[in-house]
């Protein structure tokens, strides 16, 4: 049965150094790439900067890329902690020198940045800067999305719109929704569990739209979603579902709570009214 062969998703990334040239990343590797400009160590799936830190290298800008199926983590040069979701690519720098950290993002990440209030830190997404001095928070910002969120757990972040310079402080327990079209930026209070726990190994959902639920899917176990019946898209469901499942228990678990059932062609996923 295809559906045994749907996997979920695994440690893998793409690395690409400064000159261009890419590593692709996989599960329990061990490797140090050492030149005059940086030292990465890539061991415990993850990659490490930490050793990168020393002034005298210059600074060169790197770019990590998940795959759809594919998650990653990192730790960049000043100590911060990122997690990849999949389908996703952050550019940073090997080390932070001056007085700001920066990086930039697409797609889905989870950042523990380490507080130095000297060097506040930067997202980068579409238009907008996220200032951080030292906090945990989760950006959900896919290309294909018309909007993008921002949701704090610990600390303060400040957002800015580049253009206009009109800035949002968030506290925690609060997400920042962008409407792509509009720029209109809507906070509101949210249950920031479910923006933790995929890092963590789950799939948390609280009343979350079958829609969303499938985008999160497609993603992870690299297929398409079709529905017959577009009222399907509108069905909400709770639950938390082990991120390293197979793809037959996750479906199991969404049409034995909501009315539909689904056939499955090869890696496209059909889903139709009960």
């Amino acid at each position: 049965e295809t559906m045994e062969k749907i996997e979920p998703g695994i440690r893998r990334a793409e690395l690409v150094l400064a000159d261009g040239s890419a590593v692709e990343l996989l599960p329990d590797m061990q490797k140090t790439l050492e030149s005059e400009q940086e030292k990465v160590v890539i061991a415990g799936n993850t990659v490490d900067y930490t050793g990168s830190d020393e002034n005298s290298m210059p600074v060169s800008q790197h770019l990590i890329r998940t795959p759809c199926g594919g998650e990653y983590s990192l730790t960049l040069a000043d100590g911060t902690k990122v997690w990849l979701n999949a389908m996703s690519e952050l550019k940073y720098p090997t080390r932070f020198n001056g007085n700001t950290r920066c990086v930039e993002l697409k797609g889905e990440a989870f950042f523990e940045v380490k507080p130095d209030a000297q060097r506040p830190f930067y997202v980068k997404i579409d238009n907008y800067e996220v200032k951080v001095l030292g906090t945990s928070f989760n950006v959900k910002a896919y290309d294909d999305d018309d909007s993008w969120a921002t949701t704090l757990c610990i600390g303060k972040v400040e957002m800015t719109d580049v253009h206009t310079r009109e800035s949002i402080e968030l506290l925690p327990g609060r997400q920042a929704v962008c409407d792509r079209q509009t720029g209109n930026v809507e906070v509101k209070e949210v249950d920031i569990l479910p923006y933790v726990t995929w890092k963590e190994g789950h799939f948390l959902f609280k009343n979350q739209s079958l829609e969303k639920i499938m985008d999160i899917m497609a993603r992870w176990y690299d297929v398409s979603v079709e529905f017959q019946d577009e009222s399907i898209r509108n069905l909400h469901f709770t639950g938390d579902i082990k991120r390293h499942a197979n793809f037959s228990i996750i479906l199991k678990a969404l049409t034995s709570s909501v009315n539909v059932n689904y056939k499955l062609n090869g890696r496209e996923l059909i889903l139709y009214m009960k």
